[in-house]
């Protein structure tokens, strides 16, 4: 049994436009702070969630199903939960984005080791890396990593982005691996 199989690239490129979308909106409107973050990210989750949860219907020889379905009910529950409740601290939403972060970053490493080679596994360590990182900040240094969240996510969401959209559009195979 496979943990976690290559996404199509129609999913790396969808990741790929949320994550340069977001980090954009953080960078260009430091000042809403908190309130922006989380309803941006609560988006971004949300976005990411409902991509992957529906990754089976649009790639029927996915072998992965129900890792996907998991991990896209959990994006679409935690995002619609952040969206309903803009009211909590900022030490649970770094909570939750840490995690998130660190949960998708290890997929990212795990896929970028254990894939056939199509040039662009090395993106994919990059940036399950990357991700893992920012987890680890995020979790160690919660309140100051809640004041400089906003441009930190920015930064580390326009990076992921542009990192998967030039796997989508370069380096993904034609073929899926079995």
């Amino acid at each position: 049994m496979e943990i976690a199989v290559l996404p199509s690239k129609n999913a790396i490129l969808i990741r790929a436009i949320v994550n340069i979308g977001l980090g954009s909106i953080l960078l260009i409107w430091p000042g809403a702070t908190l309130v922006v973050l989380v309803y941006a990210f609560a988006l971004n989750i949300l976005l990411i969630g409902l991509s992957t949860l529906f990754e089976p219907a649009y790639d029927k020889s996915s072998k992965g199903s129900l890792v996907h379905v998991i991990l896209g009910l959990v994006g679409v529950v935690a995002g619609i939960f952040l969206v309903a409740r803009p009211e909590l601290t900022g030490e649970i939403i770094a909570f939750l984005i840490a995690i998130w972060a660190i949960i998708f970053g290890v997929v990212d490493i795990y896929l970028g080791f254990t894939t056939k080679d199509n040039g662009g596994n090395l993106l994919f360590v990059l940036v399950g890396v990357v991700s893992v990182i920012f987890g680890i900040y995020v979790l160690n240094s919660p309140l100051s990593a809640i004041l400089d969240l906003v441009n930190v996510i920015g930064i580390y969401a326009i990076i992921v982005g542009v990192v998967l959209g030039i796997m989508g559009l370069v380096f993904y195979p034609k073929t899926k691996s079995k």
